[in-house]
């Protein structure tokens, strides 16, 4: 038994594969396009974030000093008015936190 190809219809066919091997690398090299754009986008949007998380932090920071610095004048004349209060006070934060650093 023979098996007899068909030459008209074997043209035609390699050149619809040599067509579909062509197409498929194309989509190959898009794709790789696409992921290293997608990563270049991220990267762009952590950076962002990451520049919008220390500007925040860096604004509450001026704040709580703006704040501590304003409380200084109240404070100093507390102690000023109360010595005995305060120098107990201070010494009891002194133990609480003594106490707490040195529990393990």
């Amino acid at each position: 038994m023979t098996v007899r190809r068909r030459k008209n219809g074997a043209g035609a066919m390699d050149v619809r594969l040599a067509a579909l091997r062509d197409d498929i690398e194309a989509l190959q090299q898009n794709m790789k396009s696409l992921v290293v754009d997608t990563g270049d986008v991220a990267g762009d949007g952590v950076h962002e974030a990451v520049r919008a998380t220390e500007n925040a932090a860096q604004r509450v920071l001026d704040d709580v000093e703006e704040w501590a610095n304003g409380q200084v004048g109240s404070l100093r004349g507390v102690v000023r008015e109360q010595p005995f209060t305060s120098c107990i006070l201070s010494m009891s934060a002194g133990a609480l936190m003594g106490a707490l650093f040195l529990r393990r």
